[in-house]
């Protein structure tokens, strides 16, 4: 039951974070993403998309070295695709029973206050166990928290990523 109650807390505060009473975001205490996977048995394939605070994923790249990407605006950096797709390559790691899978960057989309980036993994059997580690923004904030749902077998489960615990496994 706590398990449900804690799970059921968790989606509250992400809802509150994401819902349009959050129109303006200049600075804020929380710093969380959410990955969605969802495993389509009629295709194969897990798709999969990343809600990032644009700010947030904005001030990591910086950190990183990448300068100031533009995302969503006129002046969006001619690179950014291409230094996003790299990047999340480089810190969303997959396998489905043991297998290790690579995610095809599929793009993006960015308004003022979030940012959506799409991947997909095609030819994917049916499985019954997925291990994520997913390392989002660790660079730049310390409490980061990384929040993954995915979808198998008509059941969502989910996962609580932080920075000293950036990996977990899940079974059906």
């Amino acid at each position: 039951m706590k398990v449900r109650k804690k799970y059921f807390a968790i989606r509250l505060v992400l809802m509150l974070l994401f819902s349009s009473a959050f129109q303006v975001v200049t600075a804020h205490p929380f710093y969380v993403s959410i990955c969605e996977i969802d495993f389509n048995q009629k295709l194969n394939r897990l798709e999969i998309s990343l809600r990032i605070f644009t700010n947030d994923l904005e001030k990591n790249m910086e950190d990183l070295g990448f300068g100031k990407l533009y995302l969503g605006e006129k002046n969006e950096s001619e690179n950014a695709d291409m230094i996003l797709k790299n990047y999340i390559s480089s810190i969303l790691k997959l396998q489905v029973d043991r297998i290790n899978l690579t995610p095809n960057y599929l793009g993006k989309e960015t308004n003022q206050e979030l940012t959506w980036i799409y991947l997909e993994v095609k030819d994917v059997e049916a499985f019954s166990e997925i291990e994520i580690s997913n390392r989002l923004l660790y660079q730049s904030f310390a409490t980061q928290t990384n929040l993954v749902h995915v979808k198998n077998k008509d059941e969502t489960k989910s996962l609580l990523l932080t920075k000293n615990n950036s990996q977990g496994r899940l079974q059906w």
